[in-house]
């Protein structure tokens, strides 16, 4: 077979497979199938010539590098598949062919062992993906945890040899012990894990280390319904007597810290009072710099890329401050020495970012002091502020850009229990309207 094509892992397990369903590599079917007939087939590369892939041995495919010697062929096999990938063996014969190039008689070495020996899921990520997620991502360490501790069966595999069967088996484990109700394995938890390792095999795929994607073959995350009720039962809201508790606690903690160490200004209130007046995700509240807060007669708000969704989207949102954020931002800043750059909240050690939850200790004082109940998150205040909106009938378009969200989808789906609600009330309004108790719309 002197058909030449680009050399691809794919093509090598499909030429393996024996299957005939692929019109694309059709001349291909069954290329490296065990027989009698295949002990000679070989598939050249395109792209580098002397670069093939063929089967030397009943249960051995071998890359191979073809040169000639004084007109002699001499083949040199660059190493094994799957042991190596067909980018990676690519390459070494890259190499070999400059060696030629410059005169020389390349031989077989020992690299590809020691790339064998290197292209396991937790070299990859320490050699490639570590680099690479710090630069982008502000939780980069929390989510490489993840990859190393959460996968233990497949963490010191080789990249390639990890399969659909590897996933589902993880999947099974995580889901019977979500079902057990067991610490730990929430279904957040699992999709969490789950999300971050196919982010890591997408930038194999994107880096050439892999032809596919064993993720892509994968079927959605599914969990209980019972579950999802109890999420929605989450995003819960305070009630009205709640919320000035929850205010006066808030003014309570700030004095008692104040009590404990005058010299040493905190940031708990004007955190809290920005995540409750303003609903703001923490995330985006750690993060901000005085540049993203604007403070003017014309216009006051808080305006900045939010950090959830800022590899995709990075156009700033506007979010509008109360007099209440005002204020507390104006005295936070005097404070401060008047700032017009820099972390708006820094760590009063070291100056650079607080820890992702620098407000528990805070916010465990204050659900004490409020009389709340111990399950309830900070996130509260994020979905306090969303349920109030909805119930005093804000348009959820109104409502999405408020919170940083490009449409209404995730609002329609965790909070239909409210929108329903007020789909009742509007319906009653517009029967008092036709039977004229709409003053206020008559003319």
């Amino acid at each position: 077979m002197n058909t030449r094509i680009k050399l691809t892992d794919g093509l090598i397990r499909y030429a393996l497979s024996g299957k005939k369903d692929n019109k694309e590599w059709q001349e291909f079917n069954g290329a490296l199938v065990n027989n009698q007939k295949n002990r000679s087939r070989v598939i050249h590369d395109i792209e580098v010539k002397g670069f093939q892939v063929s089967r030397t041995g009943q249960d051995i495919i071998s890359f191979q590098y073809y040169h000639r010697v004084k007109g002699k062929r001499k083949n040199i096999t660059i190493g094994q598949f799957p042991a190596i990938t067909t980018v990676q063996a690519r390459l070494l014969a890259k190499e070999k062919a400059l060696d030629v190039a410059n005169g020389n008689n390349p031989v077989d070495d020992k690299k590809a062992i020691r790339i064998e020996k290197d292209n396991t899921l937790n070299a990859y990520l320490d050699r490639e993906y570590t680099p690479y997620l710090r630069s982008r991502a502000i939780r980069a360490d929390r989510y490489l945890a993840i990859i190393r501790n959460q996968f233990p069966a497949i963490i010191n595999k080789p990249l390639v040899e990890i399969n659909k069967d590897d996933l589902v088996k993880w999947v099974q484990f995580q889901k019977s012990q979500h079902d057990k109700n067991i610490h730990g394995y929430s279904s957040a938890s699992i999709r969490q894990r789950f999300a971050t390792l196919k982010t890591l095999f997408s930038h194999a795929i994107a880096n050439e280390a892999l032809d596919s994607n064993p993720f892509d073959k994968l079927p959605k995350l599914e969990f209980s319904k019972d579950e999802a009720t109890g999420q929605q039962a989450k995003r819960t809201y305070l009630t009205l007597t709640q919320q000035q508790a929850f205010l006066k606690s808030v003014d309570a903690y700030d004095a008692k810290r104040e009590a404990e160490q005058s010299d040493i200004a905190f940031h708990h209130k004007p955190m809290l009072l920005i995540l409750y007046f303003m609903g703001m995700r923490l995330g985006d509240v750690i993060g901000l710099d005085w540049v993203h807060v604007i403070d003017t007669p014309f216009n006051c708000s808080i305006t900045k890329v939010l950090e959830k969704t800022r590899r995709k989207v990075k156009t700033p949102y506007s979010f509008p401050m109360t007099k209440q954020v005002s204020t507390a931002l104006r005295q936070w800043r005097k404070q401060q020495g008047n700032p017009t750059s820099g972390l708006v909240f820094p760590n009063p050690k070291t100056g650079k970012r607080l820890c992702p939850q620098p407000l528990d200790r805070c916010w465990n004082w204050i659900k004490q002091d409020a009389d709340f109940h111990d399950d309830l998150q900070l996130y509260t205040l994020r979905h306090n502020f969303i349920s109030w909106l909805i119930m005093d009938n804000i348009p959820l378009s109104v409502i999405a850009g408020m919170v940083g969200h490009s449409g209404t989808d995730m609002i329609n789906r965790n909070y239909a229990h409210l929108i329903r609600g007020t789909d009742v009330e509007a319906s009653q309004d517009f029967a008092d309207l036709l039977e004229g108790k709409g003053a206020k719309h008559n003319g």
